[in-house]
């Protein structure tokens, strides 16, 4: 051999060390942080036992019916509202498990699965009907799926910006959601998303920073990446279980908020298509907000549930035909 070809291949054998190392490493410190943060920020709430795994659930206040919050991803994204509902009536929310304090379950992560599984929590936690159904983006189908399988259980419904069963149709952004998959996939465990996501959205004034960054420390660790990658590849199968349901709110109380930043008319269109679940519904598109409206206007998102609760009171206080 050559000097020069054993000097080149010192050169790549060492390169190729050095990356995985540096591969190893990466992966070694993203693990410990993930380690790090589940020791060390205790969970608010107490934690139910779920087929066989610690699910977190938090609640508060007194009174009915129960306000269930949903989130997009983990619970501490209602912490910008949740104190002010509370002094309405009871409300509770959740980790999807997988999601923040709450174990991983092995079972598909799809919309029939977890709306299944919300059932049961709030069975165990002796979280009686009637409530009124908040959802947050994804959490928004989770909510109407949940209204179509248990009809008797709620009294009215909020949609934060909610994602609409017809996305799957309707736009690319299940192509995009694809491509989050691949890259979460590959680079979650280098800790790399903890480099490469932004801070999470929303006025930040909203809620204590030691929630921020709570809620951030929570979403990058491996348990939860893993957990949000499973979800985005269901996704379509979500949606469809969703469609393929007949949700029908009849003349529930239901309110449906849009976040006025995101101006693309198929959203807005899609929204209207949620408000007609109802026939007794409102909707409005909400000035200054983006798709985190609690964060950005939790007035309007209190006042939302506050409506809907009073408007379920008059309904039961009226007398029948």
């Amino acid at each position: 051999m050559k000097p020069m070809n054993r000097k080149l291949k010192r050169v790549v054998l060492w390169f190729a060390a050095t990356a995985a190392l540096a591969v190893l490493g990466a992966a070694g410190l993203q693990a410990l942080l993930s380690h790090l943060s589940l020791r060390n920020i205790p969970p608010p709430g107490r934690l139910v036992e779920l087929n066989g795994r610690q699910v977190h659930l938090l609640c508060a206040g007194e009174g009915s019916p129960t306000v269930v919050l949903e989130a997009g991803a983990g619970s501490l994204v209602w912490m910008s509202v949740f104190a002010e509902i509370a002094q309405l009536t009871q409300v509770c929310t959740y980790d999807r498990p997988g999601h923040g304090w709450s174990e991983p379950a092995s079972s598909p992560r799809t919309a029939e699965t977890m709306v299944q599984e919300l059932k049961i929590l709030l069975q165990t936690a002796e979280i009686r009907p009637p409530y009124v159904l908040v959802g947050h983006s994804f959490g928004g189908v989770l909510m109407q799926l949940y209204a179509a399988r248990f009809p008797n259980d709620f009294e009215g419904v909020v949609l934060v910006d909610s994602s609409h069963p017809d996305q799957i149709h309707r736009t690319s952004d299940l192509e995009e959601l694809d491509s989050l998959v691949v890259v979460l996939k590959v680079l979650g465990p280098l800790g790399v998303a903890r480099v490469l996501l932004p801070a999470m959205e929303g006025d930040p004034a909203s809620r204590d920073i030691v929630v921020r960054e709570q809620e951030r420390e929570l979403l990058m660790t491996n348990r939860t990446l893993q957990t949000v990658v499973k979800e985005m590849s269901a996704m379509r199968q979500s949606l469809r279980e969703v469609g393929d349901s007949s949700v029908d709110f009849g003349n529930k109380p239901l309110v449906v908020l849009t976040g006025g930043r995101r101006q693309a008319e198929w959203w807005h269109h899609m929204h209207e298509d949620l408000s007609r679940l109802s026939t007794n519904s409102e909707w409005q598109v909400v000035d200054g907000a983006g798709h985190f409206i609690q964060h950005d206007r939790p007035d309007v998102v209190v006042e939302a549930v506050r409506s809907v609760i009073e408007k379920a009171e008059a309904k039961a206080d009226s007398p029948l035909p």
